[in-house]
């Protein structure tokens, strides 16, 4: 079987054929870089699934914590390196499994007995160890105090607000500054305690409450929004603030989530959508942070609070 091409010029006929033998050894090599390609493409891919699956669990657990696009980067890489750091320990097991067996039992052919004391002289060397060094390096007793007349103590001073008295739930990239001045009802002139990894100096510096959008100039109750920010950030009071998903435009402030330094582990952001202080600006924030961001909003405008009052 084959197929054949021809035409006829007067007298003489030309005609061509090609046998279904010669096609498909023609078309068998084709069929072999295909398979080739797609078993190849098969198992990368599985491979892949295989050693990325821990980023895209951790992934959504980054996004609902609230944490900025490097953040959610590093830990899911993080999770990915410690996902093939555990599968080279395992295989490192396996290939060291009989170097294993013979430092805990012996090699092949040693006593049931002579294997039962190998086994637990190699297990309790590195505990023994341990505690020997412990013991040597533990302090002396201090030798008893004697007796003296009775002195009464003076009621040492309050300490100064340290990093102690971070609010719970505050986030370990958060950064202590104070209070210099409340500009508006979402802008605040703040002050670093020290250089941190969102404000790099000790300069004031101007910073915006991340995903509050507040009344300005001769907007509606915008001096009421004023005031009620400067209730809760008097001048000089000590604050915790944070980088979040969103990031500093041209000329604009720096978007911060704030807390109040003390045991109110209230984020301020939230608090402020709460009391109609401000309505929600959403391409700021996402995930589960903006579900509760609008969710507060919601409160605040089906009381008509705050701004909600506001005709319009």
């Amino acid at each position: 079987m084959g197929i054949g091409v021809g035409f006829g010029l007067g007298p003489v006929r030309v005609s061509a054929g090609v046998s279904s033998r010669t096609m498909a050894q023609g078309c068998l090599p084709l069929l072999v870089v295909g398979l080739v390609v797609w078993v190849v493409k098969a198992v990368l891919t599985a491979l892949y699934v295989f050693l990325s699956w821990p980023s895209r669990v951790v992934g959504p657990v980054a996004e609902q914590a609230g944490l900025d696009d490097a953040y959610q980067a590093g830990a899911q890489w993080a999770a990915v390196a410690l996902w093939v750091e555990i599968l080279l320990v395992i295989l490192g097991l396996l290939v060291a499994a009989a170097d294993i067996r013979n430092l805990f039992l012996g090699s092949p052919g040693t006593k049931s007995s002579s294997r039962f004391w190998r086994f637990w002289a190699v297990t309790l060397f590195a505990p023994v160890t341990a505690a020997t060094v412990g013991m040597a390096q533990a302090p002396e007793p201090a030798a008893p105090a004697t007796a003296a007349s009775p002195v009464i103590a003076k009621a040492s001073p309050a300490p100064s607000p340290t990093g102690e008295s971070r609010p719970p739930g505050v986030p370990a990239s958060a950064q202590r500054a104070i209070v210099v001045t409340v500009s508006s009802g979402d802008t605040v002139e703040v002050k670093a305690n020290a250089p941190g990894s969102v404000l790099p100096s000790t300069k004031q510096t101007v910073v915006r409450l991340l995903g509050i959008a507040a009344p300005h100039s001769a907007e509606c109750k915008a001096e009421w929004a004023t005031r009620a920010l400067t209730s809760y950030l008097p001048k000089a009071s000590h604050i915790w603030i944070a980088r979040g998903v969103g990031s500093r435009g041209a000329g604009a402030p720096l978007a911060v989530y704030v807390w109040r330094e003390g045991s109110d582990r209230a984020m301020l952001n939230a608090r402020l959508l709460l009391n109609g202080v401000g309505r929600l600006a959403p391409g700021e924030v996402r995930g589960g942070i903006r579900s509760r961001f609008a969710e507060y909003e919601s409160t605040a405008r089906d009381a008509h609070r705050g701004i909600h009052g506001c005709a319009g």
